[in-house]
């Protein structure tokens, strides 16, 4: 495979290092074959490219022939994107979301554009600020509630909300802002046509006025480089705020401090006072919370969501508040709901961010308490516990909701049987419900209120037993019997040998806090470049009849071990979501004719000896 295009990626990259460096002549990268083959093996097992397009077609069928075609359309600059399917997804509150669904065709060549925007404005040195975690390779949920953690003493939260904004963005002010970077304007051209290329709902065409689609590949990295302008205006005003190096000493609390420490000397205090001074040292703070002299003003962005903390009076939250609104108005072309922007008391008023539940301290009554800490390593000292730490909370109820929705549980959270999934092997039961356990416990596992996620482990383990119990027509006692506690399935595997499937479950909740790490952050460019010589796209053998000649990717949705059925039974053994056939044999799969063949009849053998 020849590899100019990523190794003109990897020079783009270093090129964009420099924040000033204007890009030209980028247009020339969508003629790059090794970039399509890269953007294919990419996207090419996520589940949603074997959803019906506009024209009825997916994925299924993709080849080098296809990308010829595509630059063939580059080179004469026909190439127009096809109009979207668009569909309306349920939302979390009751509401709908739309959701677009392109041609595959169409996400090959977004892929591509992604590549190449994230290589300028994501790169060694990127562009995007530090406080935006959306969408960015190495940075997810977890990093953006790191940074929040952060935050201790937080006076005010501010929770923005802009009223539907990637169907808002303006797209003159979004080309504006690329061609800050980007004067090619054939390039320039070709996101105009991604734009503006429409969709179809319910068979009827509609054409883009505004926004960049949800469903789109190259979406949500023109959310982030249009939001950016947004995390430099809001990191204008943090700088501008910003005052004092530290808190002035609570006077109140030293003269307590005081008293405490004549006592302990021996010297003369009175009852009452001593009494007075133990029973409310506790009870307030060592600094001046509320110092005038001293401000702070955080930010973090999770692609349209943000939150901002502030460490200062409630008028400048306001003001920071009305300062947003502005900008975003007369800059952005974008609305903020004021009604959804909420400034709440950092301590008795919970913000809601990223499905969490975020204040300062576990309660506005809450004592400090003396800690034990390590200093040398072999003597310990107390100290003063504090009582500004941000704490993190699980929104039981809303997810006892959401589990109530999808039939897990009622609307008071009493375990019921999940009745769609009693028609499958006990094996997939037990399986599906371990995806939901450990999706909960990985997500959550930072907050401080474990014994919500106790709650949810109970819910889902007696819901599976409820399950198979309606699925074996038995009562709860004989699962118990056949499968134990832990609903353990035992398989014939193979050699003879047996696997095993039992839910995760935790038995001591402990009070540690863990992050996930967010993944090593690797060059796209650089990796495909190692990688170059492994993809199935480049190959011109059919795995079936070991043919030679071009190729097409036979492709399904899933691999289903032991429910898959006919072609996709023998692609299920082997986990295999794609493999490459010749025109006629992807004809003979998708009518049925090869529904009887064992895996020794595939070409694989042939392949390996190329």
């Amino acid at each position: 495979m020849n590899t100019n295009g990523l190794k003109r990626l990897v020079k783009l990259r270093e090129l964009n290092a420099s924040q000033v460096w204007v890009n030209q002549d980028l247009y020339r990268l969508m003629y790059a074959e090794d970039l399509y083959i890269t953007a294919y093996e990419r996207i090419k097992s996520s589940p949603g490219n074997m959803t019906l397009d506009a024209e009825g077609k997916t994925i299924d069928g993709f080849s080098r022939t296809t990308i010829r075609n595509i630059i063939d359309e580059m080179r004469d600059e026909s190439f127009t994107f096809t109009r979207s399917r668009r569909v309306q997804i349920p939302k979390p509150n009751g509401g709908k979301r739309p959701l677009s669904i392109p041609s595959a065709r169409d996400k090959i060549v977004q892929e591509v554009m992604r590549m190449i925007f994230e290589t300028i404005y994501d790169g060694d040195n990127p562009t995007f600020k530090e406080c935006s975690h959306g969408f960015r390779r190495g940075r997810d949920t977890h990093g953006c509630l790191k940074e929040v953690q952060k935050w201790s003493a937080t006076a005010w939260f501010i929770e923005g909300d802009i009223k539907a904004c990637f169907d808002e963005i303006p797209h003159d002010k979004l080309i504006a802002v690329l061609k800050k970077r980007i004067t090619d304007s054939r390039f320039i051209d070709l996101v105009w046509k991604a734009l503006k290329a429409g969709y179809l709902e319910f068979n009827t065409p509609k054409n883009s006025i505004a926004g960049t689609p949800q469903g789109s590949v190259v979406s949500p990295i023109l959310a982030n480089i249009f939001l950016h302008e947004l995390d430099t205006f809001v990191e204008g005003i943090a700088e501008k705020e910003t005052k004092g190096d530290f808190r002035r000493r609570n006077p109140v609390y030293t003269r307590y401090s005081k008293v405490i420490k004549r006592a302990r000397r021996g010297l003369k205090v009175s009852q009452e006072e001593h009494e007075e001074a133990r029973r409310n040292w506790r009870k307030i703070p060592s600094v001046m919370v509320c110092d005038p002299s001293f401000i702070r003003v955080r930010y973090v962005r999770y692609a349209d969501d943000w939150l901002i903390g502030i460490d200062g009076p409630k008028s400048l939250a306001i003001d920071i508040r009305d300062r947003i609104q502005e900008h975003l108005r007369v800059n952005l072309g974008l609305t903020l709901s004021v009604e959804k922007t909420k400034i709440g008391n950092a301590r008795s008023e919970p913000a809601f961010f990223l499905g969490t539940y975020i204040q300062v301290g576990r309660s506005i009554n809450a004592e400090a308490k003396q800690s034990k800490i390590n200093v040398t390593g072999k003597r310990q000292f107390q100290r003063r516990a504090s009582l500004m730490g941000i704490i993190f909370r699980l929104p039981t109820q809303l997810v006892i909701q959401k589990l109530h929705a999808n039939d897990f549980c009622d609307g008071m959270g009493n375990p019921t049987p999940k009745r769609a999934w009693s028609i499958l092997e006990p094996r997939d039961v037990v399986t599906r419900f371990n995806h939901l356990l450990n999706g909960y416990n990985n997500y959550y596992s930072f907050v401080h209120n474990r014994q919500g996620l106790a709650r949810l482990q109970f819910i889902l383990q007696k819901s599976a037993i409820l399950t198979l119990a309606q699925k074996f027509r038995v009562r709860q006692p004989e699962i118990y019997r056949r499968f134990g506690p832990k609903l353990e399935v035992i398989t014939p595997g193979k050699d003879g040998n047996f696997d095993s499937v039992s839910l995760n479950l935790i038995k001591v909740w402990g009070a540690s806090q863990r992050f996930s790490s967010g993944g090593n952050v690797k060059d796209i460019a650089r990796t495909q470049l190692r990688l170059r010589s492994r993809t199935k796209l480049e190959g011109e053998v059919c795995c079936v009849c070991g043919n030679i000649g071009d190729v097409v990717m036979h492709h399904v949705r899933h691999v289903r071990k032991g429910t898959s059925k006919g072609f996709a039974k023998i692609l299920s053994a082997i986990n295999r979501k794609q493999i490459p056939v010749c025109p006629k044999c992807h004809t003979d799969i998708h009518a049925g004719r090869y529904d009887g063949m064992k895996l020794a009849d595939l070409a694989e053998p042939k392949i390996a000896a190329r």
